[in-house]
C-alpha cells in the first residue's frame, strides 16, 4: 500500500462569477461498499481512539490478544509484519478528532482509473499514468481550484475492514525499526489530515489477470483525498459540506451503516435554526448517503438538519472555521475553511413524501486557481 500528497503554489489570478449556485458533483452515486468505507473512515476520523479497538485485539496497551483480530486477514497481516502493538497504541495515542469526509464523484473516478491501471500494468505504484496527483483530479473533473491533494491505494485487499485496517494502521515495510508499521505512517496522516474534506474511493472495474504477482486483489482499492477553494472576491473559503447517511439497520442490527441498507431517494433539509429559512437541501443518492455544499454558510449561527421521510428528531449543529496559509511568508493567502458536518438518521419506517417546490438560492461565488504549499 503507497500513498502520494500533491502540493503547489498559489496563482495570482481572481475571477469573479455571479449568478445561481449549482451543487458540485460530490453528491454523485458510490456503490454501497464504496458508502461503507467512506463510514468507517469517518468513523475513525470523528472518534479514532474508538477505531483502534474496532481494528484489533488488544489486552492492554502493549499486548496482543489472540487473535490479533477478528477479521482473519487483517490478523495474519500484523502478524507477517510483525506489528508492534505498543508501537501502534503509543502512535494510536496522539491521533486527534478531525470532520468528516464528503464524497466526490470526480475522485471516485480517478480512483476507478487508477485502480483499473495498477491492475493492467501488475505494479502497485504512484505516478504509473505519469501524472502527479493535482493533474490527475483535476483531469477527471475536480476543481482546479483544489488547495490540498494525496493518493492512497492498496493493491491486495481482501474487503473494505481489510483494506480500512491496512491504511489505517499503516503495516509494511518499517525500515528495521521493528515496528511492522511504516515510517511515518503517511497513510493514517492523510486520512486523518482534518484539511481535506472530499474523498473518492475506487474499486478497480477490470477482471485481474491470475498472472498477476503484485496486484492481486481480489479487491484493488485507490482513494484520492482534496479540498476545493474559492473566491467571493473578499476573501478565499473553502465552504462546508453536510455528509452522512440514512439507513434502516436491517442487515446487520449494530446501529451502523452496512452495505445494503442505505435508503435511496430521502429528502434532507437544512435550515437556519433561528429563522426557519431553508439554507441548503438535497437527497440520498442510491447508497443512502448525502453530501450537501453549505455554501456561504458561517460560523455564528445554528443550523438543524431535517431528514422528514425518517419521522426522526432534527439534528442541530454549528460551522467551525480554520485559517490555513496557501502562500507563503512574505505573499500569504489566507484561506477561511469551514469544517465538513456529519450527520446521519437510523430509522425503522420510511414514509416518502411529496418533495417541495425548489428553492433558488442566488449566491455570488468565484473562482482562483491554487496549488497547495503549507507554511
Amino acid at each position: 500500500m503507497r500513498m502520494s500528497f500533491g502540493k503547489g503554489s498559489i496563482l495570482a489570478a481572481l475571477s469573479l462569477v455571479g449568478g445561481l449556485f449549482v451543487s458540485p458533483s460530490q453528491g454523485a452515486d458510490p456503490t454501497a461498499e464504496q458508502q461503507f468505507m467512506l463510514e468507517v473512515l469517518n468513523r475513525m476520523r470523528m472518534a479514532p481512539a474508538a477505531e483502534l479497538d474496532k481494528l484489533v485485539n488488544l489486552t492492554g496497551p502493549s499486548t496482543w490478544d489472540t487473535p490479533k483480530s477478528d477479521h482473519l486477514t487483517v490478523s495474519a497481516a500484523l502478524n507477517f509484519y510483525g506489528v508492534s502493538a505498543a508501537e501502534l497504541t503509543s502512535q494510536w495515542s496522539t491521533l486527534t478528532a478531525a470532520p468528516a469526509l464528503a464524497w466526490n464523484d470526480s475522485l471516485a473516478a480517478a480512483s476507478a482509473t487508477y485502480s483499473n491501471l495498477m491492475v493492467s500494468t501488475d505494479v502497485q505504484a504512484h505516478g504509473l499514468d505519469g501524472l502527479n496527483v493535482g493533474q490527475r483530479i483535476t483531469n477527471a473533473g475536480y476543481s482546479s481550484n483544489w488547495g490540498d491533494s494525496a493518493q492512497t491505494l492498496f493493491a491486495t485487499s481482501s474487503d473494505v475492514t481489510h483494506a480500512h485496517s491496512a491504511l489505517a494502521i499503516d503495516w509494511g515495510p518499517d525500515g528495521g525499526t521493528g515496528t511492522g508499521i511504516q515510517f511515518g505512517a503517511t497513510h493514517r496522516a492523510a486520512l486523518m489530515d482534518p484539511l481535506f474534506k472530499e474523498i473518492g474511493i475506487g474499486f478497480q472495474t477490470v477482471s485481474i489477470p491470475i498472472s498477476n504477482i503484485e496486484v492481486t486483489g481480489p479487491q484493488v482499492v485507490t482513494q484520492h483525498l482534496a479540498n476545493s477553494l474559492r473566491s467571493n472576491g473578499v476573501s478565499i473559503i473553502s465552504d462546508a459540506i453536510l455528509t452522512g447517511s440514512i439507513f434502516n439497520d436491517a442487515i446487520l442490527n449494530d446501529s451502523f451503516y452496512t452495505p445494503g441498507e442505505g435508503i435511496g431517494g430521502a429528502l434532507v433539509f437544512v435550515y437556519d435554526n433561528a429563522t426557519g429559512q431553508m439554507v441548503a437541501s438535497g437527497q440520498t443518492n442510491t447508497a443512502g448517503g448525502f453530501n450537501i455544499a453549505l455554501t456561504g454558510l458561517t460560523d455564528g449561527s445554528t443550523y438543524r438538519v431535517e431528514a422528514p421521510e425518517t419521522g426522526l428528531t432534527a439534528q442541530n449543529f454549528n460551522l467551525n472555521s480554520r485559517q490555513e496559509n496557501y502562500g507563503t511568508v512574505s505573499n500569504p493567502a489566507i484561506v477561511t475553511l469551514y469544517d465538513n458536518v456529519y450527520a446521519s438518521f437510523l430509522t425503522t419506517s420510511f414514509v416518502p413524501v411529496p418533495e417541495p417546490g425548489s428553492v433558488a438560492l442566488v449566491l455570488l461565488s468565484g473562482l482562483i486557481a491554487l496549488r497547495r504549499r503549507r507554511v
